[in-house]
């Protein structure tokens, strides 16, 4: 977790150059600049970079103040923004997401600060992945990548995508988060887009380590540190540099490590930058420690906790402390580590008792600020009111009734453009739903239609066609069949009103169609012997569409059992308790080879079961029968 941190700090920071922004510089040139406007820049700027969140804050002051004075509401803006930099250095999350938030719809439908408004809700992403609300910051850098899709907006994109794939890292999803780095790398084939952008080629070794491909790793990890050393990017060279290091203990290499590890501290050393320069030693410590090196990494603690003093870097103290204690204990030296652990335990009282007063006297001392600020503000309105108490009230009077009846009048001329608006389109949603459903009920209708009383009417004409060539005393046949087709196409169409006047038809309602059906057979068929039986302990409700199809599918299964397996026995078993099955076999010729898949008859019915959600299963025996079984999931 150590160096995923440093890297989405490098992220987060990724154009930023320590050589060229030198804090100590960045700190002179403020206090240089001639004019207001110039200083806000400068603070700006050093808001951006690797700066201790104490020594920020009365730059955090200044700016408010200038922007206070010029009331330009982009300074306001920015200012605002240096303040959020305060924030996360501080690890104030939510007070920096109460900011943006505020920021951001400023400046959603302002076309000229497009580019803006897009850096800010990339701000949002980082901050909500400071604070480990990873859902929450996928979703924003979604918004990011389409509105740069939309802008064209190339660098964001890239910058984008290498963020979701960060995010992906952080919740250990491995294989998406490549999938979306690659996204990344190959976003555009022109590659100064990628010049001095090596997080992204850091992230996909840290992602390849992570999925023990060490290859993969080490091959990405140097063509990030080639990329910082041609680029002279010091900073992310040091933070590559750890990542290399890391790379190597984790592919049991570490005596590897301690180069890349000592180069980064010398690297820390020359930009004079002692909280990293404390950071890295104490990574180094910790691999001295591990690696029965106590002597190196004895000295070297020592060394940067006099720097940490000396610096004032409370946090960094702590922490070289521990990788003291961890090379003391390595080194099997009980004593000194004895003693480490007491200092340890002192600095931690020293840290908790320095922040308890720094608050308390934070707390008094804003409140003394409030205190004389509400005096003056009251003196000046109470001498306000003795020299103009008349004439102010008169224009404040005539000043707020204009205003009222503007914004009355606007309010409800918006109001009736919105109430239109929603009308207008609750019409058109709703004009369209009514098109739809006709539509989809007309399509349903007419396919029923087709496939029942269209097979039967084929039917007829071959009759009415045998009977004109051939005269009706040769065809008695012919008119049984016209009179059977018929009589089909009669009851298809009471099937289909029967459906069609129903909101809703209950299991006992299909069963007692399934019955009437039958029974309308038993003449036609009496070698056949049909048998129906229902055990219905939960009488659910089905809309009329589900239950035409179930009774297509019941009709289709009977239909074939009777008309081409010779069977002696139909039966007919229907249930309905936690879930709904139906049942039918014969005890007939069996369906042939294969014939479980092919034919109009059963793919129709397969379809219609796919359409009302239930499983279709066709089982068969070659000369000895074939059972169809419909049935539903667990009824709610």
């Amino acid at each position: 977790m150590r160096y995923l941190f440093i890297l989405f700090y490098l992220l987060f920071l990724e154009s930023i150059s320590a050589q060229t922004r030198n804090i100590d510089s960045m700190q002179q040139r403020i206090a240089a600049a001639g004019t207001d406007k110039e200083k806000l820049e400068e603070i700006i700027k050093l808001s951006e970079l690797s700066i201790n969140p104490d020594t920020l804050l009365p730059y955090v002051q200044m700016a408010e103040v200038i922007t206070a004075k010029e009331k330009n509401n982009f300074d306001i803006t920015r200012a605002a923004v240096v303040r959020v930099y305060y924030y996360i250095r501080k690890n104030y999350v939510d007070s920096a997401l109460s900011i943006i938030n505020h920021l951001i719809p400023l400046y959603k439908n302002d076309e000229k600060r497009q580019p803006y408004y897009l850096g800010l809700l990339f701000f949002k992403s980082k901050i909500l992945d400071r604070g480990n609300r990873y859902t929450q910051s996928l979703t924003q850098l979604y918004e990011v990548l389409e509105l740069a899709e939309i802008q064209k907006d190339t660098l964001v994109q890239i910058q984008a995508k290498t963020g979701i794939g960060w995010v992906q890292m952080e919740m250990e999803q491995y294989n998406e988060a490549l999938r979306w780095l690659y996204k990344a790398l190959n976003t555009s084939v022109n590659r100064k887009f990628y010049k001095n952008y090596g997080a992204l080629y850091s992230n996909i070794a840290s992602t390849y380590n992570a999925l023990g491909k060490a290859d993969s790793a080490k091959a990405y990890i140097d063509f990030a540190i080639k990329d910082a050393r041609e680029n002279n990017n010091m900073l992310f060279l040091a933070t590559a540099l750890n990542m290399q290091a890391k790379i190597f203990i984790d592919s049991k290499q570490s005596h590897l490590a301690e180069a890349p590890l000592h180069e980064a501290v010398d690297i820390r050393k020359k930009m004079n930058d002692p909280f990293y320069t404390v950071y890295d030693m104490s990574s180094l410590a910790s691999y001295y420690a591990n690696n029965k090196q106590t002597q190196k990494g004895i000295a070297i603690c020592k060394e940067g906790i006099m720097l940490a003093k000396q610096s004032g870097l409370s946090s960094q103290l702590l922490m070289i402390y521990h990788s003291l204690a961890e090379n003391y204990k390595a080194a099997n030296n009980t004593i000194e580590y004895s003693k480490t652990l007491e200092d340890i335990i002192a600095l931690k009282d020293s840290f908790n008792n320095i922040n308890s007063s720094k608050l308390l006297a934070d707390m008094q001392a804003r409140t003394a600020a409030q205190k004389n600020e509400q005096t003056i503000v009251q003196q000046k309105l109470n001498l306000t009111i003795k020299n103009y108490w008349l004439f102010g009230s008169a224009i404040f009077t005539v000043m707020a009734g204009i205003i009222t009846w503007l914004g009355f009048k606007y309010y409800n001329r918006k109001q009736k453009l919105k109430m239109q608006f929603a009308l207008d389109k609750e019409k058109s949603i709703a004009a369209q739903s009514i098109i739809d459903a006709e539509e989809q009920e007309r399509k349903r209708i007419a396919a029923d239609l087709h496939d029942n009383i269209g097979a039967y009417a084929s039917a007829i004409r071959a009759d009415v066609e045998k009977i004109s060539d051939s005269g009706l005393e040769k065809n008695n046949a012919s008119l049984q069949n016209l009179q059977q087709h018929s009589q089909e196409i009669i009851n298809s169409l009471r099937d289909t009103i029967w459906v069609l006047n129903k909101d809703n038809i209950t299991i006992t309602g299909i069963s007692d169609r399934i019955k009437n059906y039958i029974s309308k057979l038993r003449p036609t068929y009496d070698t056949v012997q049909f048998n129906i039986s229902e055990s219905i302990a939960n009488d659910v409700r089905i809309s009329s569409q589900n239950a035409l199809n179930m009774f297509r599918i019941i009709q289709e299964a009977v239909h074939n059992a009777i008309k081409h397996s010779n069977a002696s026995t139909v039966t007919v078993t229907i249930s309905s308790k936690e879930t709904i099955v139906i049942k039918i076999t014969d005890d007939g010729n069996g369906l042939k080879q294969n014939n479980t898949t092919d034919g109009n008859g059963l793919i129709n019915m397969k379809a219609r079961a796919r359409e009302i959600g239930m499983q279709l299963n066709i089982s068969s025996i070659t000369n000895e029968g074939t059972a169809v079984v419909l049935q539903t999931g667990t009824i709610n």
